[in-house]
């Protein structure tokens, strides 16, 4: 009966395996994409995408990051910096500080509720916001664990406004 009881806690205190893709490896990667349906879809290159109100203020892209090979799950965070390159040129950058979730099936962690933005400054009216219809714009993502892993995505969108 004792035997039995350890094998209960032995389990309970082990778990189950952390997901491999939830452990730091040398080469982590980053998507960016959209939550479809609960499931992560990324954004394939030009895609059109609108805009939504960022919440560092004016607007941006809303994106879920899916990150691989980073230290992530229950208590761990990293660092971001999010960053909107028009005509070649940072239009905005904005660092902030996220959950670094694992998903249990072992795809990565997501992270929702993030938003690429554009400069409040430069894109303030409805008429600057104009500008960037059907313009190619560079999203640029970099993520960094609490251990100093670093993942980085440059992926290019069209902007559609009203669309």
């Amino acid at each position: 009966m004792r035997l039995l009881w350890l094998l209960g806690v032995l389990f309970v205190a082990c778990g189950p395996p952390i997901p491999e893709t939830c452990i730091g490896s040398k080469s982590p990667t980053l998507e960016i994409g959209r939550g479809v349906g609960g499931a992560f879809a990324p954004f394939a290159d030009n895609q059109r995408v609108g805009l939504t109100v960022a919440p560092q203020g004016g607007f941006g892209v809303s994106v879920v990051l899916n990150t691989k090979g980073l230290a992530a799950g229950e208590g761990k965070s990293g660092d971001a910096t999010l960053e909107t390159i028009v005509d070649g040129k940072v239009s905005g950058s904005f660092s902030l500080r996220l959950p670094l979730l694992c998903q249990s099936n072992g795809s990565g962690g997501l992270v929702s509720g993030v938003v690429v933005g554009f400069d409040p400054a430069t894109y303030s009216s409805n008429d600057s916001l104009l500008t960037l219809n059907e313009k190619p714009v560079v999203l640029r993502v970099t993520v960094t664990d609490g251990e100093g892993r670093k993942a980085v995505i440059d992926k290019t969108v069209t902007i559609v406004i009203g669309g």
